[in-house]
Parts: structure tokens; C-alpha cells; sequence
């Protein structure tokens, strides 16, 4: 089974994209795959700021309520 890399990520590789990107040093990619390695670091990129954006108003919400 393979496993994702980096820092944080200890679960397991989503797909076979994920799989390639990690065992296979970027400069040696072809040109799609680069692109579509931008285009999911920056997605991810993109979807933790809109999670941390939601957590940030549920809890003023929470705070709200209690006041």
C-alpha cells in the first residue's frame, strides 16, 4: 500500500495521481501531470483557507449566541 508524503500527511495516498506525485521527483513528470500537480496543490490550498474561514464564523457564531 502506498503511502502519502510530506509533512502532515500520514493517511494514505487518495489515488494513483497522489501515489506518482509522491514517488516520482517533480522535474520528471510529463508537462499534463505538472499541471495537474499545481492544480491540486493549489485546490488544497484554496480548500484549507475556506475550512479554517468556516470554522472561524461558526465559532463567532457560537460566541454570538451565547451573548
Amino acid at each position: 500500500m502506498l503511502r502519502a508524503a510530506g509533512l502532515g500527511r500520514k493517511s494514505i495516498a487518495v489515488n494513483a495521481v497522489d501515489d506518482t506525485l509522491t514517488f516520482v521527483p517533480f522535474r520528471d513528470l510529463p508537462p499534463w501531470l505538472k499541471r495537474w500537480a499545481v492544480y491540486v496543490t493549489v485546490r488544497d490550498k484554496l480548500e484549507g483557507w475556506w475550512l479554517q474561514g468556516e470554522d472561524a464564523a461558526r465559532r463567532v457564531w457560537q460566541v454570538v449566541r451565547r451573548g
